[in-house]
């Protein structure tokens, strides 16, 4: 999944986040944002209902208490509800639409900052700082983001994991600029990487207490698999190509299975199909019997209809005649 400019809303969501954690004077922060009240105001709503802040009173908000991002998110279990998305294992292309002065010399800069560095890749010569805990590897043409191997994004659906990773992604770029002192923005960026898993699942929990493991393949490789890295008992993850993709469909299929008390079984939509398939060619059949009968129909008063018509024009004949 490629995601090309998005330098609106998570711009403004994160810098709000980030004064809201020092101040809650709003007329500062619409200052600060060069926005006007009434689309401040706008973000204020869409951050509540994103809950990413609260709102505590008239012109006060604060950030609401994010999930924890590491493995102890368990204590946290009464709000992660069963079946629930968690996005994770994110990794991110940075490409820049302008490239910083001096972004060729950046491993001098780095040296003479004094940053902690290690040079990686095949050659050995790319810069690998850390930033918010996150390794960042400083490329020729972009940079890559490699967030927490713990850190969750949790939503009803992969949407709303991928809007929460997204705004990390910019308190992190954020951050990477004020440790190099370089512009980064505005820039372009593209999901290398993505995991979302239905957390507390039965089908998950069920395969892990049985000690059955669960990975499928397509043409594109591992999609789906069943772990439980998180120590809650399961989850049914969508990974690879395809794993924001497959998340959706696979959330509506386990949610059918469930409404329906998993009464509807591959074998129950198999022989329902087969069913409708024969009773479609029997409809079918009697169509066209149907039209047959009523194509013989219409040629018999086709021909009905052509002996009138020559009957009558004999009988006028016939009055001219007897007139003279």
């Amino acid at each position: 999944m490629s995601v090309k400019k998005r330098l609106g809303k998570e711009y403004f969501y994160s810098t709000i986040i980030s004064f809201l954690k020092r101040s809650t004077n709003l007329t500062k922060l619409q200052k600060k944002l060069n926005i006007s009240k009434q689309n401040l105001n706008y973000y204020l709503r869409e951050m509540v209902k994103f809950g990413y802040i609260e709102k505590k009173g008239i012109g006060w908000y604060e950030v609401k208490k994010q999930l924890d991002s590491s493995k102890k998110t368990t204590k946290y279990d009464k709000q992660l509800v069963k079946d629930m998305t968690r996005g994770h294992a994110y990794v991110w292309n940075i490409y820049l639409e302008k490239k910083p002065r001096d972004w060729q010399n950046r491993l001098e800069i780095i040296k003479k900052k004094k940053v902690n560095h290690k040079l990686v890749g095949a050659l050995k010569t790319t810069p690998r700082i850390k930033v918010m805990g996150r390794k960042v590897w400083l490329c020729n043409d972009h940079i890559r983001i490699f967030d927490i191997e713990k850190a969750s994004y949790y939503g009803n659906n992969a949407k709303e994991s991928i809007e929460k990773s997204t705004m990390k992604l910019y308190e992190i770029v954020k951050a990477l600029e004020n440790k190099l002192g370089f512009l980064i923005k505005p820039f372009n960026f593209e999901v290398r990487k993505e995991h979302y898993a239905l957390i507390k699942n039965d089908l998950a929990i069920h395969h892990n207490k049985k000690g059955i493991i669960m990975r499928i393949e397509d043409e594109d490789g591992e999609w789906l698999l069943i772990d439980d890295s998180l120590g809650q008992g399961g989850e049914l993850e969508t990974v690879g190509k395809k794993a924001y993709k497959n998340n959706k469909p696979l959330q509506n299929w386990w949610n059918i299975k469930k409404k329906h008390n998993f009464s509807v079984t591959d074998d129950f939509i198999l022989q329902n199909i087969k069913t409708t398939k024969e009773q479609i060619e029997e409809i079918s059949k009697s169509l066209k019997e149907s039209s047959t009968k009523q194509l013989d129909t219409a040629m018999i008063i086709k021909q009905m209809d052509a002996n009138i018509r020559g009957l009558t024009e004999t009988v006028y004949q016939l009055t001219r005649e007897m007139k003279r």
